[in-house]
């Protein structure tokens, strides 16, 4: 054994040279063998194209990070020698696409390098790697950018330096100069840009530069000021002993805006309301009393008058504020005097007089106009008012007017109670369809028979001079009108006969719109007609009690027949007390 091991040394050794030499040779040929099978679409290794790694990327692979790179990187444009950019476009926004497909095919590994054993490790430094991609434009695309951005005239405002809030203290924001420029320069520079990959690019356009007028030098002395005054934060004055409002609160309150060419500050009240009330309320509020006035008719009676209180005055806090950072006077918190509240407890006397009193108390205290009118038939012969000679449009109401010189007509002879009025209706059926269903069609066709201006001299003719049925605008009347029109109706001071007064009155009764007088008195009889047309809502109403017989008119615009009724029965409370 230890013989053929001394032979095969001894051979070593005298063919060593060989041994090695084919050796090396045989591994020379497997590199280049790898070489030569090394893929065609991948890029070589160690591969750098614009700063990226692509070692044995596939070179699809390699197009597409790339031509995302560059199409989504934005193009910073600079106004003259502006230090920050007027815009920042992304390619496809100035009608720019971005393509390396070309550049990075180029990338081959040629053969002569593969057939040199270990090309593949230094192949990156011969191959080399052109120095751009391919840039396509779109001129519509540009000159819309161009015409949104700048507009005919290229006149780029400059922008004043301001102040911000950052990391709890004030910095600056810096200005931005502004000009004119030449829309065709502008156009000129955008479409001979070549963006490239790296944080350094910008498009300078040329521009007749305007200074701003508030300097980052002016901006910057406002800042120190705030920061230095602030500090910490402020120490304010509340019931005498001193408290530290944070600088950050503080701070955070603060707006500016530039006037006449200096750049300002000023609180906003909107934002620092929520946290000085949190923190100072509890402690500056003292809660008023009540005052206590008791009214008559209307008219004051007596008053107690209850003690004042107090209650954070923010904004008078924030000038103080503003007076310690601008003069170094001491800040406090203020507060301001808050007055009682008033109530009110109304009473009225059962006359003319308190019944007015508390017409006008329910309209000026309720939603809506109010015209209001009262007639007693009997009893003590109570007349009360608000705004019963306001003129109000009719609605509905204007009916009963129809309805007086129809009967008029019928005591005359000159109608017959079986004339034909419409939809083969004849005056008896219309009548009653106008009153109980308030039916406008037989209600109009009575109106245009009668004519508009007889009825309007019929209703003057009897007391109600605020009416009218002539003119463009809509029929007028009053409640006063109405109320005297249903009191002459009740007393028999117009219409010849009974017949004819009762046949209005029960039609009236039989009303079937009962939401407004009726529904607010109780116990009573109640023959009314309502009208309504938009905001407006009136009643006229013969009210028939265990006491008396009146007549209560009430028209509204913006009311509701809820309102109507609850002074109905306001009026009739009072009445019968």
């Amino acid at each position: 054994m230890d013989h053929r091991l001394r032979k095969l040394n001894a051979r070593f050794r005298s063919h060593w040279r060989q041994i090695l030499l084919f050796g090396v040779s045989g591994l020379l040929i497997l590199v280049v063998i790898g070489q030569f099978i090394y893929p065609s679409d991948r890029l070589a290794l160690f591969t750098v194209v614009d700063g990226t790694s692509f070692s044995s990327w596939q070179k699809n692979d390699a197009i597409k990070l790339l031509n995302d790179k560059y199409n989504n990187q934005t193009i910073p444009l600079y106004f003259g020698e502006a230090t920050q950019p007027y815009k920042k476009p992304l390619p496809a926004e100035i009608g720019l696409t971005i393509n390396n497909k070309t550049r990075i095919d180029s990338l081959n590994y040629p053969w002569y390098l593969r057939i040199i054993p270990t090309s593949i490790l230094w192949a990156h430094f011969v191959i080399k790697v052109p120095s751009e991609p391919i840039y396509q434009r779109n001129s519509d695309k540009l000159s819309a950018y161009i015409s949104k951005e700048l507009d005919a005239s290229c006149n780029i405002k400059p922008q004043d330096a301001s102040l911000g809030l950052s990391d709890g203290t004030v910095k600056v924001i810096p200005s931005r100069i502004g000009g004119t420029c030449d829309i065709d320069q502008v156009s000129k520079v955008l479409s001979e840009t070549k963006p490239q990959l790296g944080g350094k690019y910008r498009v300078v356009i040329p521009i007749k530069a305007t200074t701003p007028v508030v300097s980052d030098v002016a901006a910057q002395q406002l800042a120190d000021l705030l920061n230095n005054k602030v500090g910490t934060g402020i120490a304010v004055v509340v019931n005498g002993s001193s408290q530290i409002i944070p600088a950050i609160q503080v701070l955070d309150w603060i707006d500016f805006s530039s006037s006449d060419g200096k750049l300002t500050y000023t609180f906003n009240a909107d934002r620092a309301l929520v946290d000085l009330n949190q923190e100072f309320a509890s402690k500056v509020n003292i809660g008023a009393g009540t005052t206590k006035v008791s009214m008559y008719n209307f008219t004051e009676a007596s008053r107690v008058t209850g003690a004042s209180g107090k209650k954070l005055d923010v904004s008078a806090t924030l000038n103080s504020l503003k007076s310690f950072i601008d003069n170094g006077t001491p800040a406090t918190v203020a507060t301001m005097i808050v007055s009682p509240a008033v109530i009110y407890s109304y009473s009225y006397s059962s006359d003319d007089e308190g019944l007015s009193a508390l017409m006008q108390n329910y309209a000026q205290t309720h939603s809506g106009v109010y015209g209001v009118s009262l007639i007693e038939l009997s009893g003590q012969g109570r007349v009360a008012s608000y705004n019963g000679n306001k003129s109000f449009t009719t609605a509905s109401t204007y009916k009963l007017f129809v309805a007086y010189s129809s009967l008029m007509r019928i005591e005359s002879g000159a109608w017959q109670w079986s004339d034909q009025i419409i939809d083969g209706r004849d005056l008896s059926a219309c009548f009653d369809d106008m009153i109980v269903k308030s039916d406008n069609k037989c209600a109009v066709a009575m109106l245009n028979k009668i004519g508009h201006t007889e009825i309007t001299n019929e209703a003057h003719a009897i007391g109600c001079n605020s009416t009218s049925f002539i003119g463009s605008g809509d029929i007028k009347t009053t409640a006063a009108d109405l109320a005297l029109l249903l009191a002459k109706l009740q007393n028999g001071q117009i219409l010849t006969s009974q017949s004819s007064r009762d046949t209005l009155i029960n039609a009236m009764k039989r009303n079937n719109y009962r939401d407004g007088i009726p529904a607010g008195i109780s116990g009573s009889v109640v023959a009314d007609k309502v009208g309504f047309l938009d905001d407006l809502l009136h009643d006229a109403a013969i009210v028939y009690s265990p006491t008396v017989t009146y007549v209560l008119v009430v028209m509204t615009d913006g009311s509701s027949w809820g309102n109507i009724a609850n002074l109905a029965r306001q009026i009739e409370n009072l009445r019968t007390q």
